[in-house]
């Protein structure tokens, strides 16, 4: 199969997936057109669980390394215009989850017309439910590691030019806390405010206290963001209400401020809330840690995709992502693959080029050898599995 090819059967893979974007942990048909596709390239699929996702195997015998794609997409409206754009009112692949997939699908066209190079056996791990982090949590569980030595991956990124791969050691993107507090008052007539214990008020407070987490709290060269996105209190001009929400996130790169910026955000809010006469209720989503690159991988990795993509230095990025997961238990790479397209993830009019599929099919096959050899060869560090 030729390039030109190749890229011709992935872009209608994509274009398919893209035009029917399902969420996060329903992503029915999209499993079953995954399924169908390996199946009809000879792939093996491995029986698997969950209602959604994919798990499948190329080549035999020790050592075994994963490959891995999200497959979920977004409550977003498309607002593309592109031909293929979602039938699904409401919800769209504003993230690429349908790039990833259907370079993975490719990458295993390539990696099963190879099968007879490889010294091991490559795990493909199409994962659902990224969105919401949920997804390599219940991967895991159902035991998609297991026996795995080592793990690659990528997003796509529409800013970076197609055919370019950003990477880094280390801390690559961001841990992901999330928060959603209610404020428990006592309402009244808006005109008789003493006989009130006013949430708003308190909700007022505790908006700009809050930020004093980041400014007083996390060394000013530390990266923190503390985002309030979210507040809700009231339903029409003369009535002071009971309660009042809001919700927000917390992103960094250090396990120790992560768990600073917990303990301030308790200390602040029930001091707050207990300082006015009024109590609350804290629901703290623990997100996944930070993408964490490892070193010797990383550099194996460079090394082995240098004659197929443009290497350059990423920047850390404050989004985050549960493969993050995956690097806790067992060395993994990530990278930042350029799809030249438009807008930025997560919005409405974002885009991204199909000609970036084949460094995508290509990055896939490339890890895979890479890590085969780097294992056999006893280079890379076991990670410590005490998370």
């Amino acid at each position: 199969m030729t390039t030109t090819d190749l890229t011709t059967w992935m872009t209608g893979l994509r274009h398919q997936i893209h035009s029917y974007p399902e969420l996060a942990l329903h992503e029915v048909k999209t499993t079953a057109l995954i399924k169908k596709t390996l199946t009809d390239l000879g792939v093996r699929v491995l029986p698997y669980p969950g209602a959604t996702g994919v798990v499948a195997e190329i080549g035999h015998g020790e050592p075994t390394v994963a490959l891995r794609a999200d497959i979920d997409g977004l409550p977003v409206l498309e607002k593309s215009a592109l031909p293929f754009a979602s039938t699904v009112k409401g919800h769209m692949h504003a993230c690429g989850h349908d790039f990833h997939t259907a370079a993975l699908l490719g990458g295993a066209r390539l990696l099963k017309a190879h099968e007879a190079e490889l010294n091991g056996t490559v795990r493909l791990i199409f994962q659902p439910g990224e969105e919401g982090h949920v997804g390599a949590k219940l991967m895991i569980k159902n035991g998609v590691l297991n026996g795995v030595q080592a793990i690659a991956g990528f997003h796509n990124q529409p800013d970076i030019p197609v055919g370019t791969l950003a990477l880094k050691t280390g801390p690559m993107m961001a841990s992901n806390d999330n928060f959603d507090v209610t404020i428990k008052g006592h309402g009244s007539h808006a005109a008789m405010p003493e006989a009130s214990h006013d949430p708003i008020v308190t909700l007022g407070e505790l908006i700009t206290a809050l930020q004093t987490i980041r400014s007083r709290n996390i060394a000013p060269d530390a990266p923190l963001v503390l985002t309030l996105a979210a507040v809700q209190a009231g339903t029409t001009f003369n009535v002071i209400p009971d309660s009042a929400e809001f919700k927000g996130t917390i992103r960094t790169f250090s396990a120790a401020n992560r768990q600073l910026a917990k303990e301030r955000f308790y200390d602040i809010v029930e001091g707050v809330t207990k300082m006015n006469g009024q109590t609350t209720e804290i629901k703290w989503d623990r997100g996944p840690s930070c993408v964490n690159n490892d070193e010797t991988l990383t550099d194996v990795l460079a090394k082995a995709l240098a004659d197929t993509v443009t290497i350059v230095p990423a920047h850390p990025c404050n989004a985050d992502d549960d493969f993050a997961l995956y690097q806790e238990r067992v060395p993994g790479f990530y990278g930042f693959l350029g799809s030249g397209g438009t807008g930025v993830l997560h919005q409405s009019n974002y885009s991204c080029n199909d000609a970036g599929l084949i460094y995508g099919a290509k990055f896939h096959l490339m890890a895979a050898k890479a890590m085969l050899a780097a294992v056999s060869a006893g280079v890379l560090n076991p990670v410590d599995q005490a998370v």
